[in-house]
């Protein structure tokens, strides 16, 4: 069981990681989260949202929803070294417990304001 990400209902507003740094520093700290959106730079009002689990980075896009084990980039040899550095704070940070020590679950889940984020 994990979160599941639905980008088709996601507005990018962030509430999923403010919400999450606020449960993981009891404040507004967007560098303590494990969940991160993410904007495109080339195509306009383009977003993805990336969850650090334990082993994978979950990268929900419109288009699907990629995992990558923690280590790899999913780059061929000929493409690493061009990875973009955006995610990389992201591989820092704690991996989602799913806020354990909560009773009513995630509290991304509970801030989303679209229901983009589900148990699954």
């Amino acid at each position: 069981m994990g979160i599941q990400i639905d980008l088709k209902k996601c507005v990018s507003c962030m509430a999923c990681e403010m919400a999450c740094g606020y449960h993981r520093d009891e404040g507004f700290a967007l560098l303590s989260s494990c969940i991160m959106v993410t904007r495109g730079r080339e195509k306009k009002d383009y977003s993805a949202v990336v969850l650090k689990e334990e082993e994978n980075l979950v990268i929900a896009r419109p288009e699907g929803v990629e995992v990558r084990k923690l280590g790899s980039t999913g780059k061929s040899d000929q493409d690493k070294g061009r990875e973009d550095a955006s995610a990389k704070p992201l591989l820092l940070r704690e991996p989602c417990d799913l806020c354990s020590d909560r009773k009513d679950g995630p509290l991304c889940l509970q801030f989303c304001p679209v229901n983009a984020i589900s148990l699954g």
